[in-house]
């Protein structure tokens, strides 16, 4: 079991699209497993959450050393072929649903108690969106149905690494994890606002250490300004 997850909360709806569409259905479908649970591929996450991390990192730039912070990422994250070093690197699972509520829905669609596509459509809806002209009218034909994953779910992700972190590099990944705000499609269509945390297993339960890290992570870059 991992000692550390990155919990995300949808704050609106979300989209993890799939980029395939059903005649008849939906325009743009999401990604779903074979129990009708959505979720997020792995590369998919990562690529946001590294894109959260590298600004963070830009920001740092301007404070203190740049290249400190910048190798950190690629140690935390790779840089293509990492080579000998592959082994530091943090491995993330895909993002799925927390773990319990998953296990009960598995064990309901295994047993026969209910379908993959019934749960698909306890958990997502499907919304009606147009293109507009510079006028604001609504463009003719552009209408589209795409199906969209309920808000205030908790969804997660594992992370796995073959070493011990430092309390820098989970300060840089609590701040990262505060910092990724936005995934998935039509962001500018108040779709995929997130709110991320770090959790730390402790005691066999995996408890929010965000905000401890980041103190932490504050604290050392003042010192070395």
């Amino acid at each position: 079991m991992s000692k550390f997850k990155i919990q995300v909360k949808l704050k609106s709806e979300s989209i993890f699209g799939s980029g395939y569409s059903i005649p008849g259905s939906v325009d743009l479908e999401i990604v779903c497993d074979e129990y009708g649970l959505p979720y997020m591929k792995s590369k998919t996450f990562k690529g946001n959450f590294r894109q959260a991390m590298e600004d963070i990192v830009d920001i740092l730039s301007s404070l203190t050393e740049a290249t400190k912070y910048s190798l950190m990422v690629e140690k935390l994250l790779g840089k293509g072929e990492a080579g000998v070093h592959h082994w530091e690197t943090i491995k993330f699972s895909d993002l799925r649903l927390s773990k319990n509520i998953r296990y009960i829905i598995e064990k309901a669609v295994l047993e026969g108690k209910i379908k993959d596509q019934e749960v698909k459509k306890a958990l997502t809806d499907i919304r009606s969106f147009t293109s507009v002209d510079e006028d604001g009218s609504s463009k003719k034909g552009s209408l589209r149905q795409i199906r969209v994953i309920k808000k205030d779910l908790f969804f997660e992700v594992d992370l796995h690494t073959e070493r011990e972190l430092t309390e820098q590099e989970l300060g840089l990944l609590s701040i990262a994890a505060r910092n990724l705000r936005h995934m998935g499609t039509m962001r500018t269509r108040g779709k995929g606002e997130v709110e991320c945390t770090l959790l730390e297993k402790e005691k066999d339960v995996y408890i929010d250490k965000t905000d401890a890290y980041i103190d932490k992570f504050i604290k050392g870059v003042r010192i070395n300004a």
